[in-house]
């Protein structure tokens, strides 16, 4: 096991109040805006001008932290991710909720480059996979909590209150980001040339082009899919809010369990082979979907086929990492993250029409069809990539 130092301590404090503001909020949020009176066209449209709000802010998101810090971002996104869910709890009309919405998305396009850059200089060549599974431990552990507990409140309290406790769980989240230390790069020979270098460059730009279609791709199905399974499940299946939530927790159960190992897995044996394998099965999953029609065998492929898409983060992250140097790392998380962002502003889009116009298991046979066409662009990632030392 690896041992974390004092900042990744304080990091991983950060990201799991991080996780847990958000995920008491974002996996039911559409429930939230049905309950305003909003359409599965309009909660997809808000969800999608939030998600695009943070697209658009991504990428500048990451150059500005290469200019200012790491430290200074995560204080920025801390601060704007506290405001929203205040004013979201005393809010009736969906249409109020959106800009404060895209303000609590664009928090986290502060957050996520930041994080990951934090993350990369504190690893080698050799472990970068294994520590991001660890560090993405965070994640799935608000996941675990958070949407289950929400959908309880809900059922038994209202909605305003878990818009309160995220807004509080943010603001205490202040205290580890502002005993975060900023590494210092030492001065290098060639360090001006180096400073020179541009994603631009022939060198660089097709593995930025095949990263980024790769992660819009699959992030446009995950994306629509998670908007609109809250609806499926309280349509079609009738589920309480509370059974709701369950699904969310079980997917974070399981990505809690495959963080660690998916990142030793790939670096021992190879990044781009684990993703290659692990987006290989989750067309299957996802397609014989509308062939189900118990909850419980439901939440079960559900978890196992984000649990499976979870695994390739480590190895996805990890590979970036290696195929930029340090100077550049920064951007090319931004412009991951943007592709990321974009995936998930499309996705609600396609899938709150196909829901309405189409049929309601049409969004899962897309999210289907969207990690197929992620198989051979996975392919063309390089796996041999210069391994750039931080």
């Amino acid at each position: 096991m690896l041992d974390l130092d004092r900042n990744l301590w304080f990091l991983f404090a950060l990201n799991l109040a991080v996780g847990f503001a958000s995920q008491i909020v974002q996996p039911l949020f559409p429930l939230y805006l049905r309950s305003l009176n909003a359409t599965e066209v309009e909660i997809g449209l808000v969800i999608s001008v939030a998600g695009l709000a943070a697209m658009l802010l991504m990428l500048p998101s990451g150059i500005l932290m290469d200019r200012i810090g790491k430290r200074k971002m995560l204080l920025v996104s801390v601060v704007l991710g506290a405001i929203p869910p205040f004013f979201m709890a005393f809010m009736n009309s969906w249409r109020t909720v959106t800009p404060f919405y895209m303000l609590f998305s664009i928090s986290f396009s502060f957050f996520v480059p930041a994080r990951m850059a934090m993350i990369s200089e504190a690893a080698t060549p050799a472990n970068r996979a294994t520590l991001f599974g660890l560090m993405n431990l965070a994640w799935p552990i608000g996941g675990i909590i958070g949407p289950t507990l929400s959908g309880y409140i809900i059922d038994n309290m209202g909605w305003s209150y878990p818009f309160l406790g995220s807004a509080a769980i943010m603001a205490a989240s202040l205290i580890p980001t502002l005993m975060l230390k900023e590494k210092t790069i030492p001065t290098i020979e060639g360090e001006e040339t180096l400073r020179k270098s541009s994603l631009t460059d022939r060198q660089y730009l097709p593995t930025l082009m095949i990263f980024f279609v790769f992660h819009l791709v699959v992030t446009t199905g995950i994306g629509g899919l998670t908007t609109i399974l809250p609806i499926f499940l309280q349509d079609q299946l009738e589920l309480p809010t509370f059974l709701i939530g369950l699904f969310f927790t079980g997917s974070s159960i399981l990505t809690l369990f495959t963080q660690i190992p998916s990142g030793l897995l790939a670096d021992r044996y190879g990044r781009k082979k684990l993703i290659v394998a692990c987006t290989a099965l989750c067309p299957l999953l996802y397609g014989i979907w509308p062939l189900i029609d118990n909850w419980v065998t439901l939440i079960i492929l559900y978890s196992v086929a984000f649990g499976l898409w979870s695994m390739t983060w480590p190895a996805s992250l990890a590979l970036l990492s290696d195929s930029f140097p340090p100077e550049l790392t920064g951007s090319a998380f931004g412009i991951r993250m943007t592709s990321v962002r974009l995936g998930f502003t499309i996705g609600p889009l396609i899938s709150g029409y196909l829901y309405t116009s189409v049929s309601h298991t049409s969004p899962f046979l897309a999210t289907a069809a969207f990690f197929a066409l992620g198989i051979p662009i996975a392919l063309l990632l390089k796996e041999n990539q210069r391994k750039f030392s931080s």
